[in-house]
């Protein structure tokens, strides 16, 4: 059973967050190097984050530049001697005992918690296939770079009402 954080979990890249997230029940938001799109950093500001990037030089960069961004985030480094697989060291090659020892103090029990939107609702709202639209969504309501799923779990994380979608979605379709 996948251990619950009521945080946003930070990791470098695609590669971490499907490793972590096949044992771990969180929004995993990837930074995609050290090169971190500011809508990424403003969707993270003011949110509970847990940055854990890879135990290296470039990890450390990119730990200290959200750090400079985010209030209160917490770090976890693990040791580069307990990530290593092959020739490659990581998150992603790091053993998931230690991860989660690592983590251990952050876990809580999952609230149960019925989500506002499912797939069929962004759907229905036109969202889904219209990328622009998309897009507009999630710079008006800071969320970030959000493909269709990560769109879905945002707005339900961030309890974004449905009649403020709407809105947005009107004056989306009356600028265009």
């Amino acid at each position: 059973m996948k251990k619950y954080l009521n945080s946003i979990l930070v990791v470098e890249g695609k590669e971490d967050a499907s490793y972590l997230s096949n044992y771990i029940d969180s929004e995993i938001v990837t930074v995609q190097g050290y090169e971190i799109p500011e809508a990424t950093i403003n969707y993270l500001k003011n949110k509970k984050v847990i940055i854990f990037t890879d135990p290296d030089e470039a990890g450390k960069k990119i730990r200290e530049r959200l750090n400079n961004s985010i209030r209160d985030a917490v770090n976890i480094e693990i040791d580069i001697k307990k990530c290593t697989r092959g020739s490659k060291n990581g998150v992603a090659e790091c053993e998931i005992n230690e991860i989660l020892a690592k983590l251990e103090p952050y876990f809580v029990e999952k609230p149960c918690k019925t989500p506002i939107y499912s797939l069929s609702d962004l759907y229905n709202l036109g969202v889904i296939d219209n990328k622009g639209l998309r897009a507009y969504l999630c710079e008006t309501l800071s969320l970030g770079s959000c493909n269709n799923k990560q769109l879905l779990k945002r707005l339900n994380a961030s309890n974004v009402q449905l009649e403020l979608v709407k809105k947005i979605i009107e004056e989306y379709q009356h600028g265009n």
